[in-house]
């Protein structure tokens, strides 16, 4: 992967929605959309190894109520751990979620209005 994961998901098309999370034992779906046209979604699938944290970034009682996809994306970094393995952290408003995984297969598809 010669790009940060979110230069190939977001691909210069401004601030973007988390609208799937999905996760398996053996892999993580997660599809995005710039917050302007959420028809324009990128899927990501990972092969993922280990899944290093998950947490609800909010303090409420009724933090589960605010779990409701879509989410605001803030970050998305990825950084080489060691031979095909990367690590991902990814940072919305409602919760973080830090992974290794290898380089993901990443589809596009723009859905008719």
């Amino acid at each position: 992967m010669d790009k940060n994961i979110s230069e190939l998901l977001f691909r210069s098309l401004g601030t973007h929605a988390l609208k799937v999370l999905s996760l398996s034992q053996s892999e993580l779906k997660l599809v995005v959309a710039p917050w302007d046209d959420l028809d324009n979604e990128a899927l990501a699938t990972f092969e993922v190894s280990e899944i290093m944290y998950f947490e609800v970034t909010s303090g409420e009682v009724n933090a589960f109520a605010q779990l409701n996809l879509p989410w605001d994306i803030i970050r998305f970094d990825s950084q080489l751990v060691s031979g095909l393995i990367w690590e991902f952290g990814l940072c919305c408003d409602e919760a973080h979620l830090g992974f290794r995984a290898k380089v993901p297969d990443i589809s596009f598809s723009c859905k008719a209005k």
